[in-house]
């Protein structure tokens, strides 16, 4: 990573709101709630968009 993609608001939006949403689910699956895979599927998704704008982010400064 370089410091244009850890600048990028959208990119590190998204990998922090996927990284709440990984917590928010172990935390449900610890109480027995089954809307944990939701959040884990949602976390996966927003993790692969974010690295894909990331990606675009790096290339264009290079």
């Amino acid at each position: 990573m370089n410091w244009a993609v850890l600048k990028d608001f959208r990119t590190m939006l998204g990998l922090t709101t996927a990284m709440l949403l990984g917590i928010i689910s172990v935390v449900l699956a610890v109480r027995g709630n089954g809307y944990w895979g939701v959040l884990v599927v949602l976390a996966i998704i927003l993790t692969f968009i974010s690295i894909v704008r990331a990606d675009k982010v790096y290339k264009s400064n290079c």
